[in-house]
């Protein structure tokens, strides 16, 4: 009785000392809040914003594709900041890899209707959320992956959200710019998102597999599997001056 005593303790004590991805064990919530699939980028060029998908922690690349970067995320309710580096994976999304999980959005696997219910989201601090409800540019004249303006000023780089069939947030896009009809029926201020088909061009590059893992040992105590760091190619072996055979 004692040992099973101890061994209780000694499992809720090491719970308890998990970081706070597991805290929401014992906060007496039911479900995962997975409602904020969005992130902020800090890096050696500045700071942009992106999403947390299931194809990992995408953005555009606005500020740089490669190097360093910190990640502030949420999961569950809190946000959280964490170390990583950047890594192009398609002409149109830079991925920021870190250790630890983050809100995975499923991708929308169609383009988005008329009819669908958008919002475009993003964090502009790490800490609090904004959230624009928007609709899809149709008309004559008017093609691609396009926003009517909402009236609201909607940063480069903010994630396109579409309503799924269980209530749940599709990612659908990143916000990529702006573009402007001056005359006739569809004149207006419209935003264009890097969108499914984008999504799709990605997924197309192709990848090395399977990928070696092996162990990382955190200064926080959590273990966690990398990919193994390749070895360099061999350099191709260079002639003599005067080179060839005698």
């Amino acid at each position: 009785m004692r040992c099973t005593v101890t061994a209780l303790l000694l499992a809720l004590t090491a719970l308890a000392t998990l970081s706070s991805c597991a805290s929401w064990v014992f906060s007496g919530e039911e479900w995962v809040d997975r409602s904020r699939p969005v992130v902020l980028l800090e890096t050696t060029g500045g700071v942009e914003l992106g999403a947390a998908t299931e194809f990992g922690i995408l953005s555009l690349g606005d500020t740089a594709t490669e190097g360093a970067c910190r990640v502030h995320y949420f999961l569950g309710p809190t946000p959280l900041i964490e170390s990583g580096d950047l890594r192009r994976v398609s002409d149109t999304f830079v991925c920021a890899r870190i250790d630890l999980k983050t809100q995975m959005a499923r991708a929308l696997d169609r383009s988005p209707r008329a009819d669908d219910e958008l919002w475009v989201m993003w964090t502009p601090d790490g800490e609090r959320i904004e959230r624009v409800r928007v609709d899809l540019a149709t008309g004559d004249g008017l093609a691609g992956d396009l926003l009517r303006d909402p009236g609201v000023e909607l940063p480069g780089g903010a994630t396109l959200l579409c309503r799924g069939p269980k209530q749940e947030s599709l990612f659908a896009g990143l916000i990529a710019g702006t573009a402007q009809v001056d005359g006739g029926p569809t004149a207006g201020s419209y935003y264009v998102f890097a969108g499914v088909d984008r999504v799709r061009e990605m997924l197309a590059v192709p990848q090395d597999y399977p990928v070696d893992m092996v162990p990382k040992f955190r200064p926080d105590g959590i273990t966690v599997m990398k990919p193994a760091e390749q070895d360099p190619a061999p350099a191709a072996p260079t002639q003599p001056p005067g080179g060839g055979q005698r």
